[in-house]
C-alpha cells in the first residue's frame, strides 16, 4: 500500500460565511462555492471542503456535535486502493462512491478515505535566501518579505482519540505507516504515511475525557519567515491565535496555531524533519510541546522612532 499524503479533508462549519471567509485568509484558493458547500486548495490541490451542518451525504461525526467528517488519503495506483479494499473489508464496512474513492471509519468511528493521488507530488518553489558565514545565498540584494502565506500542503492531521492502541494498530499494522515517535507513558503517537515523508502525516494523543475529537490539521508553507508573515496577515484578519508561534522539538518543525472556526485548530508550519526507513522511533521519557513558544501571537510591526533616537531620551 504506497501513500502519498491527505488528500483532502471534510468538515461541516455551524457558521458557513464564516468559514468561507477564514479559509480564503489563510490563503487557501477557493475553487468550489454553491450551496451544496464549498472547496478550497492549496498549492499542490489537495483540498479542504466545508459543507453545512445539515448536509446529508456526508460521513456521520465520530463524536456528537464534531464537525470534522472525513480525511481521505492519497494513493499511488488502483492497485494499491484495491489492497486498501481488500484489507478494510475484513472487519467493516468499505462504501465506493462515483469517483472510485473508497469511504470507511477507523477504529475511533473517525471518517476515512482513499483515492488515486492526482496531484503533484513537488512544487518548484523557493524559499528565502539564507546568509552563513563563508555559505552565502544572497548577495547584494535584501531579503524578501511575505505579506501573507500561501500554503503549499496538507502536511500533517491531529485527533484526540479514546483507543490509541487499536488505532496504532489499524494504521500501523494494517495500513503500514511507519511509527515515527512516541510520547512517554504512551499517550500519543506519530505516524508517517509512507517510508520517506515529514516526521508526521498523522497524530493522535489519547483522549483524556474518553472522546473522539479533532485536534488540528497542519499546512506547511516555504520557511519560518511565511510562518510568521501568515501568522501576522490572519491576526490582523482578527482571527484568534490559538498558541505560538513557536518550534517543536519532536519534529524541529516551526509552527503557529490559530483557532479552526469549524473546531480545533490550525497551524503554520515550515522546516519539519524528513524521516526515511532508516529513522529509529523514540519513546520520550519527556513529553515537551514546543522547545519554545509564544503564548497568544507576537507584536505587529509599525513606525517607531529607531533606537538611537529612543536611547535620546
Amino acid at each position: 500500500m504506497a501513500f502519498v499524503g491527505i488528500d483532502t479533508l471534510v468538515f461541516t462549519a455551524p457558521d458557513m460565511a464564516k468559514a468561507r471567509r477564514f479559509f480564503t485568509d489563510w490563503g487557501l484558493a477557493k475553487v468550489a462555492d454553491s450551496g451544496r458547500g464549498m472547496a478550497f486548495a492549496t498549492a499542490i490541490g489537495s483540498r479542504i471542503v466545508v459543507r453545512p451542518p445539515a448536509a446529508k451525504d456526508v460521513p456521520p461525526p465520530a463524536a456528537p456535535n464534531m464537525n470534522f467528517r472525513e480525511m481521505i488519503w492519497g494513493v499511488t495506483s488502483e492497485r494499491h486502493l484495491a489492497e486498501i479494499h481488500a484489507e478494510l473489508a475484513r472487519d467493516r464496512e468499505v462504501k465506493v462512491d462515483g469517483e472510485g474513492t473508497l469511504h470507511s471509519v477507523d477504529p475511533n468511528g473517525l471518517g476515512i478515505g482513499f483515492r488515486v493521488w492526482k496531484h503533484g507530488k513537488k512544487l518548484a518553489v523557493k524559499r528565502t535566501p539564507v546568509n552563513l558565514t563563508g555559505q552565502c545565498e544572497r548577495i547584494d540584494e535584501r531579503s524578501n518579505f511575505y505579506e501573507r502565506a500561501r500554503p503549499l500542503r496538507m502536511g500533517h492531521i491531529g485527533f484526540g482519540v479514546p483507543d490509541l492502541k487499536g488505532a496504532e494498530r489499524f494504521y500501523h499494522k494494517r495500513l503500514g505507516f511507519p511509527i515515527s515517535d512516541r510520547y512517554a507513558g504512551g499517550v500519543a503517537t506519530f505516524f508517517r504515511c509512507s517510508p520517506e515523508n515529514d516526521h508526521h502525516n498523522l497524530f493522535l494523543i489519547r483522549s483524556r475525557d474518553g472522546n473522539t475529537r479533532f485536534d488540528h490539521v497542519a499546512f506547511e508553507v516555504r520557511d519560518i519567515h511565511e510562518v510568521f508573515a501568515g501568522g501576522l496577515y490572519i491576526d490582523r484578519k482578527g482571527w484568534p491565535t490559538q498558541v505560538g508561534p513557536g518550534r517543536h522539538p519532536i519534529s524541529s518543525a516551526y509552527f503557529w496555531y490559530f483557532k479552526n472556526p469549524c473546531e480545533g485548530a490550525i497551524e503554520y508550519y515550515a522546516d519539519s524533519d524528513f524521516l526515511t526507513a532508516a529513522w529509529k522511533p523514540t519513546s520520550f521519557r519527556v513529553n515537551r510541546f514546543s522547545e519554545w513558544h509564544l503564548v497568544d501571537g507576537i507584536r505587529q510591526g509599525d513606525e517607531r522612532p529607531s533606537m538611537a533616537a529612543i536611547g535620546r531620551r
